[in-house]
């Protein structure tokens, strides 16, 4: 069983705002199967985020936490991947249902903070500006950096492609120093207490605002 299931589960059964829900309800039934589902469900009943009654099927307190911390992340992913990146709703809702399990609390909240502080919207589309976003904030390619400069993310182009930066806390809004230039115009930065080493093409990507330099 996938790990994801369960938190998909949890979601569905909030979105579909019912008193009770019935299994025949859930679509995560169908597009994964009754014995993967089965087994998911169980384990949400076992750590007591479910409930059933001969009504249907409910969130506990506990759950209706989860489920609402899925939701979140879901929206924040997709209103960046959207309005930041350009994806299609479509396409930026499908990638949104994948990083969102991988995507920390932690990790979301500077995403949710970035999108507050930088991301000025069209009243009428809903689509970043990116005009009035660079004459505020300058950008420039990582690889274009000296080494010990400061430097403020700013963002990351092809962001389905480099998810995983994700997972190494390099995010919009996020703070970082560029420690060393390698050959081949690779980079070794610092975030937080880490240093990470970064291809050519994946620094050539992230765009930041100079904070200091060296």
């Amino acid at each position: 069983m996938r790990a994801d299931l369960p938190e998909d589960i949890l979601e569905e059964i909030l979105n579909l705002k019912k008193d009770r829900t019935n299994i025949t309800d859930l679509a995560v039934l169908e597009t994964r199967g009754k014995e993967e589902f089965d087994s998911a469900l169980s384990q949400l009943k076992a750590n007591g985020c479910v409930l059933e009654d001969e009504k249907g099927l409910y969130l506990s307190e506990a759950g209706l936490k989860k489920a609402e911390s899925v939701a979140r992340k879901h929206a924040v992913l997709e209103n960046f991947l959207t309005n930041v990146l350009g994806q299609k709703p479509d396409a930026a809702s499908e990638e949104a249902c994948r990083l969102e399990h991988k995507i920390s609390t932690e990790t979301i909240n500077k995403l949710d903070s970035f999108m507050d502080r930088t991301v000025p919207q069209s009243e009428e589309a809903g689509f970043t500006d990116h005009k009035k976003l660079t004459e505020k904030n300058p950008i420039v390619p990582l690889v274009e950096c000296s080494e010990g400069s400061l430097l403020h993310v700013a963002l990351i182009q092809g962001f389905a492609k480099h998810s995983r930066l994700l997972d190494m806390g390099i995010i919009p809004g996020e703070l970082i120093t560029l420690r060393r230039r390698l050959g081949n115009n690779a980079v070794v930065v610092k975030v937080k207490e880490c240093e990470i080493a970064l291809s050519p093409e994946v620094a050539s990507n992230i765009m930041v605002e100079r904070c200091s330099a060296p």
